[in-house]
């Protein structure tokens, strides 16, 4: 409703705390406390779905366990999982099993081929609530490592959040009424989360989250990580418990005039510049700290190695909390065919228009207004546009340097797209940072291709898969596979930019499609 409604900035009061909602940056601002929050975008299917609580997921785990074992089993397992669907098709019998192979693969953490209750319900709990793939991917390997000295964790870690969100329902503590139903994907409060945390510090129990908790602790008595309006979905308290990092974000500006704007700019531009800047977008991760920038091709680099030699201002930008590996995958997947060498501009598609659409991803917000603004300041002078094939040829022209770079011409992304024929079992998400689905393509346009694939109740279902959301080829079609006869009407509908992905089914609707009661 709000995306057609000219309202684009409006402000409410929830729980005794003011809110200011910018939907053109898709922020939440909490008016007492300053701090700005992303807006998640969540599918209207998985939005009907978001009730389901832990009891709907075990239900759903005894009815697939026990679709190949007499009685009640202990796990799940892919023949478990295949077993509880409907027979599928001789032809489609491939695509089934790379499906269950593939959902197997993220709820197995304990590598064992198999999944058991917690698992299973850790799997649709993230589903539900992680705010994307790579951040659901972030939290298990956490989890791994845990498991590996303690293989009870997970299931304690469930039973301390079902415990407190249940104390918040029935009115224990501040948090009262936050959740009509456990665990239900409501939130935990942030009192709730708190009084988790005190009573594991407490116990005279010495278990491994009790360091967590300890850990959480510290960092609010010393101001930092939880205020008292937030609300906590399973994921989001999983990823305080396990340590939740934010990383620091920097802009580092690069005078590319050497010093010549600050003295001469006034006379040959109009403006008085400090620099001419190149910018590149750095982030701090603890693994390894990246500068990305565009050059032609898109780059990520050591800070400060660049053919731009020393920046002339770092300038801090806050924090993030995206991954490394996220970003590259925005900026190799989605970043890549909108900044090439071919459509490189100095005037209008520059490096510093790279660094503000990157901003956009990491946090929510806009490179400094001074930069992002500067090429429209001199673009009618007779300087600037005598320049500008000089300046396109040099800015726009590098070749790979150490660390990672796209190709810069979008030829990766074709050659990639030019193996998705019918018949092609490909991985690929519904929205940027979804979870892989395995699919197998029906029909190709030159934006989207036309799948179709199991969800996880085994009902087969049409999607429509963006070319920018490929994620790999799995395997190449068989041997005379058909290609269905698409009419051209369908064919431009697949590639129009307007036509979203159909929805994918809710997590409610994987489970009852097999007949899994709630």
């Amino acid at each position: 409703r709000s995306c057609s409604s000219p309202l684009r900035t409006f402000e409410f009061t929830a729980r005794g705390t003011a809110y200011e909602v910018d939907l053109n940056q898709m922020t939440q601002t909490n008016q007492t406390s300053g701090r700005t929050r992303t807006i998640r975008i969540v599918d209207s299917d998985l939005a009907d779905g978001a009730a389901l609580g832990f009891d709907g997921f075990r239900t759903a785990f005894h009815k697939a366990a026990a679709a190949v074992a007499a009685g009640s089993a202990k796990a799940v397992t892919k023949e478990a999982l295949l077993g509880s669907w409907p027979e599928p098709e001789p032809s489609r019998m491939r695509l089934a099993e790379a499906t269950s192979e593939a959902v197997m693969r993220d709820m197995d953490l304990r590598g064992n081929h198999q999944a058991d209750l917690m698992e299973w319900i850790h799997y649709w709990a993230l589903e539900r609530d992680s705010p994307s793939y790579h951040a659901s991917k972030e939290v298990n390997e956490k989890l791994v490592q845990a498991l590996k000295s303690d293989q009870q964790v997970l299931g304690r870690m469930q039973m301390h959040f079902e415990t407190a969100v249940g104390e918040d329902a029935e009115g224990v503590g501040a948090g009262a009424g936050v959740a009509a139903d456990a665990s239900n994907g409501a939130g935990l409060s942030a009192e709730g989360l708190l009084r988790v945390c005190q009573r594991l510090r407490d116990s005279p129990k010495e278990v491994l989250e009790k360091k967590w908790a300890k850990e959480v602790l510290a960092k609010h008595d010393a101001g930092e990580g939880i205020e008292e309006d937030e609300a906590f979905s399973y994921y989001d308290f999983l990823n305080v418990m396990l340590g939740r990092k934010r990383f620091k974000v920097s802009l580092y500006m690069y005078d590319i005039s050497d010093g010549l704007a600050e003295r001469w700019s006034w006379l040959l531009l109009g403006h008085s510049f400090r620099g001419i800047w190149h910018t590149g977008v750095v982030v701090e991760w603890p693994e390894k700290s990246s500068e990305f920038w565009f050059g032609g091709r898109l780059f990520e680099s050591e800070p400060g190695t660049t053919p731009f030699g020393k920046p002339l201002e770092i300038r801090p930008l806050g924090y993030t909390h995206k991954l490394r590996q996220e970003a590259w995958s925005h900026v190799a997947q989605v970043l890549s065919e909108e900044f090439t060498k071919a459509n490189y501009d100095v005037l209008t598609h520059n490096c510093n228009h790279f660094s503000d659409k990157l901003m956009l991803f990491l946090r929510n917000d806009h490179i400094p207004e001074e930069v992002r603004s500067q090429p429209e300041m001199v673009m009618s002078t007779v300087t600037a546009r005598a320049l500008r094939p000089a300046l396109n040829q040099w800015l726009g022209g590098f070749d790979k340097q150490d660390g990672r770079a796209t190709d810069g011409s979008g030829e990766e992304a074709r050659l990639l797209w030019e193996a998705v024929l019918p018949g092609a079992l490909i991985s690929f998400s519904q929205v940027e940072g979804g979870r892989p689905i395995v699919g197998e393509v029906r029909n190709r346009g030159q934006q989207a291709c036309l799948v179709c694939s199991f969800d996880l109740g085994g009902a087969l279902v049409a999607r429509r898969a963006p070319r920018s959301l490929l994620v790999e080829v799995l395997r190449p079609p068989p041997p005379g596979y058909p290609e269905e006869d698409l009419p051209e009407a369908e064919r431009l509908a697949l590639d129009s930019a307007e036509l979203p992905p159909p929805p994918g089914a809710s997590p409610r609707s994987f489970l009852e499609a097999c007949g899994w009661p709630f």
